[in-house]
Parts: C-alpha cells; structure tokens; sequence
C-alpha cells in the first residue's frame, strides 16, 4: 500500500494506492476502515482516494494516449484505455483464477517440472537441479504447503526459471514461452476492447508501461518475450516504470482536476473517493 499526501503543510488531499484493491468491493472496504479509523476531521479537508495501484501508472503518459499497463509481479494484471474513453482491464484474478505470466504462475509451471522429472514423465535439466538446491532435500510438497506464505513460496522458484533459462535450458525456456504467450494474451484481450488492437491500417500506436519485478528486472528474460509478442498487436514503445512520490502527486491532480477521467477510471478499476 502506498499513501501520499500533498508536500507542505498542510496536506489537502491523500491517495492511497492498494495493490489489494482488485475488486470494487475489497476497495470499497478498505475505504470504509479508512473512514473508521481516520474520521472526516483527522482526514485532510479536500478528498481522499483509495485506488487499485494501477491508476498512477496511467499518468505516465499524456491523457489522451493509447496506452497498455503491464504489471507482472508476484502475480499479474493488464489494464488498456484510448485516452480516458474506453477502460479496460482484463487478468488480474488472484493466482487460483489468473495471474497469467506472473512469479506464482512461473514458480507453479517450473515445480511441476521437477515433479514430472522425479516421477519419470520428464527428464531432469539444470532448472529441476536449481528446484532442489532451493528445497534443500525436502519434498516439494513439504516445502511448498508447510512454508508459513505458500503463495511467495511458489513464486520465488520463477528466479530458478529465470536462472536456468539463462543457461539454455529447454524446460525453462518453455516454461517462459508458455507464460510470455498467457500474458500476451490478456493484453490482446484488453487491447481490443478499447478499440486499440483492432488489425488494419487504422491500428492506433499503443505505449505499453511496464512495471512490477518481473518486468523490471535486469535480465529481461520475460520482458524481452512479450515486448516481442505486443509488436504485432500495434504497441510501438515500452516503459519500464515504477510508482514514486512525484507520480502519486501528479495523480491526485490530475483525479482532482478532471472528474470525467476519474469517472472512466471508476467503470474499469476499483477506486472510490472519500
């Protein structure tokens, strides 16, 4: 969760930004404890937003952009809007209903790898070699559900996907085609339906913003895959990007400035206003 609130005194507006927040309900909650525990007088007198932490990475690009955010972190989500028009945002269902291309999903497809390699339905390769070395000798089923977080358990073996793709092993690379191919798929999703990944000479230039750990980080070993695939669906420039203090400002006066955007946002993403 990230909170900013406006620089000098004092505060007149606050952003809370909730990775959590990726349904209208559970933002809707969050805004109500909000309220319980910082009543209207403690709050700063202008509004206060609780938003998913989607909403600042739409404001790295100018309003009236084509634009395609991509997070893939410990799970995954795809939002795209033609300027403040059209929203929409498909994935980000939670690791037991998407996450597509996310660490969980990475970590889940490279266990079952090493588990057919040790029951004979496949052969060992140095990504099952680097499972191991993680599991310290335990069973993967010991490890995996008697570990106090079983979700960041499972997505941490994407490092070993990662590492041994590095290497050249062909278990791994499938592991990363398969994922790039998932994760490219929502973003088609999301891009036709906002009308900017219709095919034809009217394709609109789309800007694709990535941020979260697997698309940040310095091998680009999943980054370089979907760039690769979003090529062909119109989307002309990547950027890498990471939400700080000067974006969540520009976002609080950009949702305070223009209440048609924060409407638009609303019907796609959770957000309420305080």
């Amino acid at each position: 969760m990230a909170a900013v609130v406006q620089e000098a005194a004092p505060p007149d507006q606050a952003l809370f930004a909730v990775g959590a927040a990726c349904t209208p309900s559970y933002a809707e909650e969050f805004a109500a404890l909000l309220a319980k525990t910082l009543p209207e007088a403690l709050r700063p007198p202008g509004r206060t937003y609780v938003t998913n932490d989607v909403v600042p990475l739409f404001f790295t690009e100018d309003h009236s952009a084509y634009q395609l955010v991509v997070i893939a972190g410990t799970g995954s989500g795809v939002t795209a809007r033609r300027g403040f028009h059209a929203i929409a945002r498909h994935g980000a269902h939670e690791y037991l209903l998407g996450d597509e291309g996310g660490a969980f999903d990475i970590g889940r497809r490279a266990l079952r790898a090493a588990i057919a390699a040790a029951e004979g339905r496949g052969k060992p390769t140095r990504l099952t070699e680097l499972v191991a070395q993680r599991t310290g000798g335990i069973e993967i089923d010991r490890f995996v559900y008697g570990s106090g977080h079983p979700k960041q358990t499972v997505a941490d073996f994407a490092r070993d996907a990662f590492a041994a793709d590095l290497a050249g092993d062909p278990t791994a690379y499938a592991v990363l085609e398969s994922s790039a191919d998932r994760l490219a798929d929502v973003c088609r999703g999301a891009l036709t339906a906002t009308d900017a990944g219709s095919l034809g000479e009217s394709r609109p230039t789309v800007t694709a913003t990535f941020t979260g750990s697997l698309l940040t980080e310095p091998s680009g070993r999943l980054r370089e895959r979907l760039e690769r695939r979003l090529r062909s669906l119109g989307v002309a420039a990547f950027r890498p990007r990471v939400v700080d203090v000067s974006l969540m400002l520009r976002t609080l006066d950009n949702l305070r400035s223009d209440p048609a955007a924060f409407a638009a946002i609303t019907a796609a993403v959770p957000a309420v206003r305080l």
